[in-house]
């Protein structure tokens, strides 16, 4: 998408993974995550002498599903694009617990002002008394002291590896929409359906034109036939029931899941599209599955180093066990929020200083992604970024016969022999045709469920030469040869994503319980998979 609004403060894109703004706090220049789903500022700043207005010798913590910070609680002058907020509360961070992601400095959370949502509001309401407003948000100040704005802001997420416009260059809009998108102020108004918190219904999901029943939602006095959702620009995936995902990648011949993450073909993908409002989202096939890079032992006992792709749709239970997240259904994460411009306007209560709730607020949301052109484009796309890749680039199919954390593979799709760039039927009930050929998958196995189990006996020896001699990036150089002559100049390398050995996702912020002790640490959202 092309943001066309001058005073856009504009969003730094890495990797896809984490979306950061520019903002300098007491004279001090940092880049921090932009994140919906959380309320306070801090940053992380050993080096630097950051002038600070006031101390209010209160101290908070802030626990992530992998990694915590904690430290005071102190104000200084903030500027973010052209605003200044004169006295902005913030943590000071001193303390960074293991796990935190490496080089992120700081989080700006843009969210509500409640106790439950705010560390610092909390601590600032329990010390000094309910009525106290200085540990409002950023936005929440940023609208005080604008009163001539409309109480609003606008995201815009770019996707970084796409040759179709991508820029790497996103939008934060505070109290305008940008002219290529002032149609936003007209869609259907998305209300806030849990408290403190940017959630509102999913009304429904296609898979390749097929409806996807929903499982019961878990949030008390939810519509019947709808779930809810977190729209967080700090979660970089689609953190969805397991059933959901199943629904998506168990349609991508070739797929495997193993430990409830699916690992998919990177050539291939489904049709996903969301239902918000009464509105339809398309979800872009890069959005889909991501580039990987996994370190692992080989049955021989050496480790080597690959890459694969995972699917984007996870499993929330992998993140939040059995009991699932509590106070949503489902996280729509950044694979969502790039495709579509979101404005999101602050109820009554917040912009009249009342930090105790969100009532009154709403999203709307524009759709940014063209389902036709999407699959043209993301063959191009995804055939230079394996082009330039490097190591090599494993096939689900493989990883069995390889390693052995991919023993206990719990669903497979693959039927034999792979076609690559086998794009799904469009949207309107076909069944997808898939990656892999029926008639190739039974010359090599057999053909049906056991055909990829026997390719694999006949053939998966063969596979350890391709860690060396990656014959499928070689002709993947030639299609990327001619992206780059139809296209324009390819970037100057693959982005992938490094991920853990098991392929654990970083956690995700959960909510604090009602009776949240601001002097306790209790866990909230995390960062984003990385």
């Amino acid at each position: 998408m092309t943001i066309q609004r001058t005073s856009a403060i504009g969003l730094t894109d890495t990797a896809d993974a984490l979306y950061l703004v520019n903002i300098t706090l007491g004279g001090q220049e940092f880049t921090v995550q932009l994140d919906t789903g959380s309320s306070d500022l801090w940053v992380y700043a050993p080096d630097q002498d950051i002038k600070i207005s006031n101390d209010s010798q209160l101290t908070a913590n802030i626990t992530y599903g992998t990694g915590s910070v904690s430290g005071p609680i102190q104000f200084a002058e903030l500027k973010v694009g052209e605003y200044t907020v004169p006295s902005q509360a913030f943590i000071n961070v001193k303390t960074v617990g293991a796990g935190t992601p490496a080089g992120l400095v700081g989080i700006m959370g843009v969210s509500f002002d409640s106790d439950t949502g705010s560390r610092v509001a909390g601590t600032v309401h329990k010390a000094w008394g309910e009525a106290n407003t200085l540990g409002r948000t950023t936005i929440s100040n940023i609208l005080a002291q604008n009163a001539s704005l409309q109480p609003s802001y606008d995201i815009a997420l770019s996707r970084l590896l796409d040759l179709d416009g991508g820029s790497g260059t996103g939008a934060f809009i505070v109290g305008a929409h940008d002219p290529a998108f002032a149609q936003v102020a007209q869609a259907p108004p998305v209300p806030r359906v849990v408290d403190s918190e940017w959630a509102g219904y999913l009304d429904g999901m296609k898979v390749n034109g097929q409806s996807v029943p929903f499982p019961k939602s878990v949030v008390k006095n939810a519509t019947e036939g709808k779930l809810v959702a977190l729209f967080d620009s700090g979660t970089s995936f689609v953190i969805i029931p397991g059933a959901l995902s199943d629904a998506v990648y168990g349609t991508i011949d070739g797929s495997i899941k193993v430990n409830k993450t699916w690992y998919v073909p990177c050539y291939s993908g489904a049709n996903v599209t969301f239902t918000i409002g009464g509105q339809d989202f398309p979800v872009h096939p890069l959005d889909v599955s991501s580039l990987a890079t996994q370190t692992m032992a080989l049955k021989d006992g050496t480790n080597t180093t690959f890459i694969s792709c995972v699917g984007t749709f996870q499993d929330l239970s992998i993140v939040f066990g059995d009991a699932g997240i509590g106070d949503v259904d489902l996280i729509l994460g950044d694979a969502f929020l790039r495709n579509a411009y979101t404005s999101f306007t602050l109820g009554a209560a917040n912009r009249e200083g009342d930090e105790k709730g969100s009532g009154g607020s709403f999203l709307q949301l524009l759709a940014t992604t063209d389902a036709d052109a999407a699959w043209p484009d993301f063959q191009l796309t995804r055939a230079a970024a394996l082009a330039l890749a490097f190591p090599a680039v494993i096939d689900p199919m493989f990883l069995p016969a390889l390693f052995p954390a991919f023993a206990a593979v719990e669903n497979a799709t693959s039927t034999g022999v792979i076609t690559p760039f086998a794009a799904p039927a469009p949207a309107g009930g076909a069944s997808p045709a898939g990656a892999l050929a029926d008639d190739a998958g039974a010359a090599a196995g057999g053909g049906g469920g056991g055909s990829a189990s026997a390719w694999i006996d006949k053939y998966g020896p063969v596979v350890v030469g391709l860690l060396v001699a990656n014959l499928a990036v070689v002709v993947l150089l030639c299609i990327a040869a001619l992206v780059a002559c139809t296209r324009g100049a390819m970037r100057s390398g693959a982005r992938t994503r490094t991920i853990s050995p098991s392929y654990a996702p970083v956690g995700f912020r959960e909510k604090a319980a009602a009776g949240y002790d601001p002097e306790e640490s209790a866990p909230i959202r995390g960062y984003g998979d990385q």
